[in-house]
């Protein structure tokens, strides 16, 4: 991991107005010493968990490490330019203020931007080879998440006390981000970094092997594009994309020791991810039998990027997951064990398939 950088005191805290309720916001504070474009993160904090609700905020002022936390990482399929990581914003717009009234305990907002893989033949934003940003290749990925998190965590102090929300790729990087930090080698080590409490995958890819290969009808149409965004990113090393896919831990006890809760969204009409994604995650959470790790499965709506665009069901899903590790640190804190793996399906409403590009 780089060296403890000073970027957080350069960084201006700037009110929105505009959000669910009002919040102090950071934008693109880099999380290394010497950043690429792309190595930044935004934050969020409403302004009532702070001491300086209405006027100036100073550089250097950080949430209480009590404070929970909820992490965003984006999709894109590990190379779009145009998903970032204020895509998160539409979500933070959506959240009621009712809800920030009721709730006492602060919460915190955070949302990574990471290296990308080459996209040189994007309709608009083309990838230029002499673009470190947007050159990329596995591990960075991911070693750029786990960078911003153990950034969050060295000067906010708040341990494994948040929530990662991941979408699409996004959703891989989630769970990756909770498997054992020396799979990617470069001295990660999980001394530079706590896993979540609990990772919430959207439309999330788990399974690189079986989306390449045997994508079921009617995605085997997009055969060509998975196989491209997966060798873009990973390389033509079949047993590389075995390797890095969440579908393949089998023993999640011994990969995420502080793992209690996760969320698996997957909208019905996503025209690009396979249903088959999310009953393998599932799978491979089941097949570790564990005790503490409760999984939840839970319909999305529209199409792969609409519960982001729109923000009204994430949300919702976010509100849930608050108040699920609120209320396992209620049950922690009474001698209680938390709850057991169960798998507990929500349904919301539905619409067509349409057509939708990666």
């Amino acid at each position: 991991m780089g060296s403890l950088s000073d970027h957080w005191a350069e960084t201006l805290w700037t009110q929105r107005l505009d959000l669910g309720v009002p919040m102090w916001q950071k934008s693109q504070v880099a999380y290394v010493p010497f950043p690429n474009q792309l190595q930044h993160l935004d934050v969020w904090v409403p302004t009532a968990y702070t001491p300086y609700p209405e006027s100036y905020l100073p550089t250097s002022w950080l949430p209480d490490p009590d404070t929970l936390w909820v992490i965003y990482v984006h999709g894109g399929a590990w190379r779009d330019p145009l998903v970032t990581s204020e895509s998160f914003i539409p979500t933070l717009k959506e959240l009621p203020s009712a809800w920030f009234e009721s709730r006492k305990a602060p919460v915190a907002f955070a949302s990574i931007s990471y290296s990308l893989s080459p996209y040189p033949h994007h309709p608009t934003h083309p990838s230029d080879p002499r673009d470190e940003s947007r050159n990329a290749s596995h591990p960075q990925h991911i070693l750029d998440v786990l960078e911003a998190i153990s950034y969050l965590q060295k000067r906010a102090g708040f341990g494994n006390n948040y929530i990662l929300v991941g979408h699409s790729c996004g959703a891989t990087l989630a769970f990756q981000a909770a498997m054992n930090p020396a799979r990617w080698g470069v001295g990660m080590t999980e001394r530079d970094i706590q896993a979540p409490l609990m990772i919430v995958g959207l439309n999330g890819l788990y399974d690189m092997p079986e989306l390449v290969e045997n994508p079921e009808p009617p995605y085997d149409v997009n055969c060509e594009i998975y196989s491209q965004l997966t060798r873009n990113a990973f390389g033509d090393d079949e047993d590389e994309w075995k390797a890095i896919s969440p579908a393949y831990v089998r023993d999640w006890d011994t990969e995420w020791p502080d793992g209690r809760r996760v969320m698996l969204v997957r909208s019905p009409s996503d025209s690009l991810v396979p249903p088959s994604q999310r009953d393998r995650m599932e799978d491979s959470l089941f097949e570790s039998k564990r005790g503490n790790l409760a999984v939840q499965l839970r319909d999305g709506d529209g199409d792969h990027d609409d519960i982001w665009k729109e923000g009204s069901l994430l949300a919702e899903f976010v509100i849930e997951a608050i108040d699920m590790v609120s209320n396992l640190a209620c049950e922690v804190a009474k001698g209680g064990k938390g709850s057991a793996y169960g798998r507990v399906n929500g349904v919301d409403s539905q619409r067509g398939m349409h057509p939708h590009k990666w």
